[in-house]
């Protein structure tokens, strides 16, 4: 068995705005069994994802543990190899021309070196994410020296990134047991940012803080979104999170993205069933209030043997015979409201 080739050949939108255009992303882990290391089978982690991410702008990705968020993150940027799929990202660095779309997938390993300088990622663990026998000047350097910018001057640069990031200039020779949760987060955002990139994979980079960490966390990274003109993927489970910060929202399931919205709208008119499900799980702030949440049926489906049709179709209350018998297309509904459900147009679904 093999696995299944790329099907996506479209080229990528013309909208100028966009930094990373992301079509029919694959990533399958082979499921390999007996002596012979046999492979009998594909964990489909991420089947055919399409989003993009405009300049300046956070697209928040969310969707229950083991839906292929963080996949889908590290695959963008190669730490996965993908199985199929196109990414395209406006590049400044491969040439002396503008900035101009390349596929990333098309890029040999000397490219792929140059391009992620425009491309970092925060980790989710703060404590295993940096190396504890290096100092912290050495953390936030290492991607300088890697990448040949490391000079003279480099580490009044990192002192800069430091308080930045709201740490002293005395911290630079300490070592990353020296320091708390969010401190050590602040280090690896600090490390993210040392070659200057256009686009920030952040890898639910506060669902290991405490509540008051998470919040400064978050007016951190919008602070410097603003001062530095990035553009964030957002990945998180907590939805509360994802609509403090997200300008646009992509909600995740079993692999696929079932719904991509404006935040506002997402949250307020959403299409999909999945996504009306999250929504009514997001605590409200009035003890008062009577809580109407959508308790689903059922368990999440196997990637490794997901169900016909629509995947969601086991736990789903509004679903119908074509539901079983095929998947939906991913279509634009209403202007930059993408979803994939056979019954959108029919569903009155409720919002947060």
């Amino acid at each position: 068995m093999t696995a299944p080739e790329a099907t996506a050949t479209s080229t990528p939108a013309v909208d100028e705005s966009i930094l990373l255009n992301v079509r029919g992303l694959k990533k399958y882990f082979p499921i390999q069994k007996g002596l012979l290391r046999r492979t009998v089978g594909y964990v489909k982690a991420v089947d055919d994802v399409t989003f993009f991410v405009r300049e300046g702008e956070t697209l928040g990705l969310v969707g229950e543990s083991g839906c292929g968020k963080t996949t889908a993150g590290r695959t963008i940027i190669r730490l996965y190899e993908p199985t199929g799929g196109e990414i395209y990202f406006k590049s400044t660095v491969l040439g002396n021309s503008a900035p101009k779309m390349v596929n990333l997938l098309e890029l040999d390993k000397a490219q792929m070196k140059l391009v992620r300088q425009e491309i970092s990622m925060i980790f989710q663990d703060p404590v295993n994410s940096l190396n504890p026998r290096m100092s912290v000047g050495d953390i936030i350097a290492e991607p300088m020296m890697i990448h040949g910018k490391y000079g003279p001057d480099s580490e009044g640069v990192i002192v800069a990134l430091l308080e930045r990031v709201g740490l002293r200039a005395d911290h630079l020779r300490r070592y990353p047991h020296e320091f708390s949760g969010g401190q050590r987060q602040r280090i690896g955002i600090a490390r993210a940012l040392s070659l200057n990139p256009r686009l920030v994979i952040c890898d639910e980079p506060v669902s290991a803080l405490d509540v008051s960490i998470q919040a400064q966390t978050l007016n951190l990274l919008e602070d410097l979104q603003h001062d530095f003109n990035l553009a964030y993927i957002f990945v998180a489970h907590d939805l509360s999170v994802v609509q403090h910060i997200s300008d646009r929202v992509a909600v995740m399931y079993v692999g696929k993205i079932v719904e991509m919205a404006d935040s506002e709208m997402l949250y307020n008119n959403p299409l999909h069933p999945y996504t009306e499900a999250l929504l009514s799980s997001v605590p409200k702030p009035d003890p008062k209030y009577k809580s109407d949440r959508i308790i689903m049926q059922g368990d999440v489906a196997d990637p490794s043997n997901p169900p016909s049709g629509c995947y969601f179709h086991p736990r789903c209350r509004y679903a119908v015979d074509l539901c079983k018998q095929k998947s939906p297309e991913f279509r634009e509904l209403k202007k930059d409201h993408f979803v994939a459900c056979h019954r959108a147009e029919e569903l009155k679904l409720r919002g947060i």
